[in-house]
This record gives C-alpha cells, structure tokens and sequence, in this order.
C-alpha cells in the first residue's frame, strides 16, 4: 500500500533539497496515528522520549516542559483538546510498528531523493500532539523532514538558514549542545514562507530551515520523518569542529550545499579522538 500521492512527488523532485514543497498522503486514517494508539505508544516509549510542554509559548518566549517524565503524559493524549498541552512522541521508530511504517514511507520518497543527496541515514520518527492553538516557537532542526498533518490543521512558516534567521555560531552551538530555540525578531513575522497544512497534507521541511507552527482551533496531529545524508553528516562535524579552526587561524564558515567539507569532517572526527572535543 502507499501513502504518498505520486502526483506530488515532481514537486518535491523541483524543490529538494533546498527548498520547501507540499505533499498529499493518505495517513489520516492510519490506526497507529489515532490518539487512543498513540497514547499506547506513549505508555511503550522510554519516558525520556516523551516530551510535555505548555500550549501557550510565544515566539522567542519559554517554551516549557511540564513533567518531562511524567507517565501520566500519555493519560493526557485522548483529551489533548483540553489540556493545555503540546507533546511530543521521540524516536517513534524504536516501536516496530513505527519503524515499518516509516521505512515505508521513506520507500516511497527514496526514488525522488536519493539521486539528489545519497542515499537517506538516521531515519526517526516524532508524533507532535497539539492542543488548539498552541505555538511551537521559533527554532531549526539539523535534519531533512517531511511533516504529515493527520488530524486538525496548523500553519507551518519557513525561513531559509541564514542570518538575520539563522546565524553561524547559532549553528555550531546547537551541534555542541544541542540548542535549537532561535530568537524572535519584530518584523519576522511577515518574512517567512507561510503553508497551511489540513489532514491529508504534508510539508518538505529543508535541512536546518528556521521555522515555527501554530496549530488551529481543534487538536492537532503530526508525524514527522527526519532524515540525514553523507552531506549532512560531514556538515554536522564541520560545525563542531568550527570554533577550534577559527583559534588556529583557520577558515571556518558554514558548510554550502552541495561542496563537501570533507576535509573539516576528517578534522574533527580525528579531534575527538585525541580529546580536543
């Protein structure tokens, strides 16, 4: 069975990697995304890779977490319109079920993307469970990402991965420490690319693409599919590496799509060996 329109697929063959597109799928109905079998999943997931964190953020404001461990997070998950809550299901694809659903919609985008960018790595799977209205502030994530809408509907606004967006030490400080919150600028709003997804739709979201999402008047339902390639990797480590280069009087700038920073990738993975990093 597929799930994702071919229809759609010239226009993300147009768009990768560098640019959004939407997509058509047929998830909506899919059982291991309604809300009682989510909240199954909820109860199977190690209780780290369960987040919880309040509806009513702003952008450039505190995004956060009530009860990070909290088992009762997926009691919460069938009355989600009412609790005030965003959450979020990580690395869904430990659970075989997930996992073999996202192989295979990654089956169906590969043929599109892997003449472009190589063959996918790291596939992983995030379940986003929104109250109305709530706000997921401003931020990027170092990934390739396809987001299903599955149930409600929300506005998702992109932004390209530069400055005054996205900034380089931005970058290497999220691959050292993991930080992806970006600061909200008046006037950025107006900016960005905004796409209004509704069941049925899916958005190509490009690597390290700031962006930021509010969900509708009725709780909302995502999958997320994120993905790596050899690029990305090798860009991953350039940036780590960065800081360290700029110190020897080295140039360090952000990896560009498609050059390769092979020989700073080699650089910091030969660093951590010798405890430099």
């Amino acid at each position: 069975m597929t799930f994702v329109a071919p229809s759609s697929l010239d226009g993300l063959s147009s768009a990768y990697p560098m640019s959004s597109a939407m997509l058509r799928h047929d998830l909506a109905p899919h059982p291991l995304l309604s809300l009682p079998a989510l909240a199954d999943a909820a109860r199977e997931l190690p209780p780290q890779h369960i987040e919880r964190r309040i509806a009513g953020a702003a952008n450039g404001g505190d995004f956060a977490m009530i009860g990070a461990d909290d088992s009762a997070t997926a009691d919460i998950i069938p009355s989600i319109e009412t609790s005030g809550s965003w959450i979020m299901l990580r690395f869904v694809e430990q659970l075989p079920r997930y996992r073999d659903l996202l192989h295979g919609l990654m089956a169906e985008l590969a043929p599109t993307i892997a003449p472009l960018t190589g063959p996918p790595q790291s596939l992983k799977g995030f379940v986003f469970i929104s109250a109305p209205d709530t706000l997921t502030p401003f931020h990027f994530d170092a990934e390739y990402n396809v987001l299903f809408q599955i149930a409600g509907d929300k506005d998702f606004v992109t932004y390209p991965p530069e400055p005054p967006f996205l900034s380089r030490d931005q970058r290497e400080a999220y691959h050292r420490a993991g930080e992806n919150m970006l600061p909200w600028q008046e006037g950025f709003d107006t900016r960005g690319a905004a796409h209004h997804l509704t069941p049925g739709d899916a958005l190509y979201v490009p690597y390290a693409a700031p962006h930021w999402v509010r969900a509708g008047s009725s709780p909302s339902v995502s999958l997320s599919m994120t993905w790596q390639c050899d690029w990305s990797a090798a860009a991953a480590d350039a940036l780590v590496v960065n800081p360290l280069l700029r110190r020897l009087g080295l140039p360090a700038g952000i990896p560009e799509w498609p050059q390769q920073p092979r020989w700073r990738a080699l650089g910091c993975r030969a660093a951590r060996r010798v405890g430099l990093l």
